[in-house]
């Protein structure tokens, strides 16, 4: 009797765990719009992630070519169910796992799909959209897929790459989606000192008859990020303006800076030098001189205020005087517009 109960419970153990795992297969995912680097990669990740997860027996994508070569047969471009049905039954699976990736708007918009090979119909999926933003598809497939099997995702990793118009993140603005305050610059500059009083004086005393120190600018920012990590990038800025002419003057300057700036807040410093060309004599402004080039150092701070794809640069700078005396200041605004791009663009 002993022996028999124990065959019987032998039996049902070998039976339970002989009982095999549904097999799945991922054969394609409709990516228009991207290259096959990109399709490919997708596939990849979804298989890798399907292994991860227990309760599948994912079919090995040498198999799928095997067959594919051997009885003739294009598993890539099917996504409706009389295809999928078919394909299916021939590799023997029990489930396909598909989805599509597609541009709407400025948006992503992800699917993953399981078929059931058996019911000829789909019995899970899973959507959701994401901000268009380069080098994101492999997390986009990766974060449906798991909302699909109904695994819980980082909240906060999810927010970084659905909710748009926030600032920039290593995740949902990598390289050219950092912030960019390139674009025209206008401000005030004012002069304090020696120089101050200078323009307030007379031509025929050497000054520039400007009663009030202040000079209007006018210019381009040009900018280039050497690096960028994280949230902060570390760029070079070219800074070519005149000035003055609000008096009747014309003052060409440029400005050379090296900074950082911070991609989530916005903040930036920099600091270099900035080159004048105006009249001096005996090394000191004066009208009645000859143009010559005058140099100086020059610290900045600044803040850029996003508002949808727009861009405000609003910045202070501080110019060490020479003399002592003859401090300058002042404030710059510009503006500009986030250009959309794409990996495959």
């Amino acid at each position: 009797m002993k022996l028999k109960l124990t065959t019987i419970l032998t039996m049902l153990t070998v039976a339970l765990f002989a009982q095999k795992a549904p097999s799945v297969a991922v054969l394609d995912f409709d990516t228009r719009g991207y290259d096959e680097v990109a399709r490919h990669q997708i596939i990849q990740k979804l298989t890798l992630e399907m292994i991860n997860m227990e309760g599948y027996e994912v079919i090995d994508s040498y198999d799928v070519e095997y067959i594919s070569e051997r009885d003739d047969i294009d598993f890539t471009g099917c996504f409706s169910r009389i295809c999928l049905k078919e394909l299916g039954e021939k590799l023997e699976v029990d489930f396909i796992l598909t989805g599509s990736m597609n541009l709407l708007g400025e948006k992503v918009s992800t699917t993953v799909r399981l078929f059931d090979v058996a019911q000829g119909s789909f019995v899970n999926s899973a959507n959701r959209n994401y901000v268009d933003v380069p080098k994101n598809d492999l997390l986009m497939a990766e974060l449906t897929l798991k909302d699909m099997m109904g695994l819980e995702n980082d909240p906060e990793l999810v927010r970084r790459v659905t909710v748009a118009n926030d600032y920039e993140n290593i995740l949902n603005n990598p390289f050219d989606r950092t912030i960019v305050a390139e674009g025209p610059r206008m401000g005030f500059g004012f002069v304090t000192g020696a120089n101050a009083q200078i323009l307030a004086k007379p031509a025929s005393e050497g000054g520039f008859d400007q009663k009030i120190p202040i000079m209007s600018q006018f210019g381009y920012q040009f900018e280039k990020a050497y690096i960028t990590t994280g949230n902060w990038q570390a760029l070079a800025e070219f800074i070519p303006l005149v000035s003055g002419l609000e008096a009747n003057r014309f003052v060409p300057n440029i400005t050379v800076l090296n900074g950082l700036r911070n991609n989530n807040s916005g903040w930036e410093f920099a600091f270099g030098p900035t080159l004048d060309i105006t009249k001096t004599m005996d090394g000191q402004l004066d009208s009645r001189g000859v143009y010559g080039v005058s140099t100086a150092l020059v610290f900045s701070v600044g803040k850029t205020v996003k508002s949808g794809e727009m861009n405000f640069p609003i910045n202070a700078y501080f110019i060490p005087p020479k003399d002592g005396s003859s401090f300058r200041f002042g404030l710059s605004m510009g503006w500009n517009a986030s250009s959309k791009k794409r990996m495959f663009d």
